[in-house]
């Protein structure tokens, strides 16, 4: 309509009814990119608070995952700390029990702390609807934190493998009868294990005996126990520092919002 009126002003050579119409065009066009734009930056917006919402979870899902890793790691801790103290102990001092510690200080917890919102928004390559660059900066550093404890969290310990290659597979198999590991889920479907808190050995006396004296012959296996106790120590440490960051990242987030 404004394009006809326009030819047929400047058919007439009506110049002033020419420029009219052509502020009203140009006037219409920049309307309706501004509308555009604010309409984007509505939705952009609302996309950011999504986002931050489901990085929200993430972060209590990690501050569960990490409580977890605290307890698991510190039974497993206990277990470590037992062992090296039979070692100072006469070899036929309750040997089974020995044996359940020495086996149970090789565990391992081998899943991943959750980072799955996070992924997702780099790779759409919509890291700035998050929110001012303050609260980007400290998003990508808890994330870059947790990629460097996550490695730290993955280290399994030689002495994982060469207790499990020492014990004979019928004696593994009864420790694990004798401290039973039990599978929980929350209510947000998530599995982890669970050590017994209290273990005896029903091992026959005489083999416990004898695979304890076996285990106790493998070379350096007190430097082994000793860097599975540093190990796990450091674990935990990260572990509850990183909760931490979770619970103040989670605030900025709130404040956000």
């Amino acid at each position: 309509m404004i394009l006809k009126r326009l030819r047929s002003e400047a058919g007439r050579q009506n110049w002033f009814g020419v420029a009219v119409d052509l502020v009203i065009l140009v006037l219409g066009v920049f309307l309706g990119i501004q509308v555009s734009n604010w309409n984007q930056g509505r939705l952009d917006r609302s996309e950011g608070r999504e986002y931050r919402e489901q990085l929200y979870r993430d972060l209590e899902s990690n501050q569960r995952d990490l409580a977890f890793r605290v307890h698991y790691d510190g039974q497993i801790l206990g277990h470590a700390q037992a062992a090296l103290a039979a070692l100072d102990r006469p070899a036929g001092d309750r040997p089974g029990d020995f044996i359940i510690s020495a086996y149970e200080a090789s565990n391992h917890i081998p899943q991943p702390v959750r980072r799955a919102t996070y992924d997702e928004v780099l790779a759409a390559g919509k890291a700035n609807f998050l929110g001012d660059k303050m609260l980007r900066d400290r998003i990508t550093n808890y994330y870059v934190g947790m990629a460097t404890m996550q490695r730290l969290f993955d280290n399994i310990p030689p002495y994982r493998e060469t207790i499990r290659s020492t014990l004979p597979y019928a004696v593994q198999s009864q420790v694990l009868k004798d401290c039973p590991e039990v599978l929980q889920t929350d209510q947000f479907g998530s599995v982890t294990p669970k050590l017994a808190d209290n273990c005896r050995s029903s091992l026959n006396p005489r083999l416990a005996l004898r695979v304890s004296t076996e285990v106790r012959a493998i070379p350096n296996l007190r430097w082994a126990l000793n860097r599975v106790t540093a190990d796990l120590n450091q674990k935990i440490w990260n572990a509850q520092k990183l909760s931490e960051e979770a619970e103040r990242l989670k605030e900025y987030i709130r404040a956000a919002d």
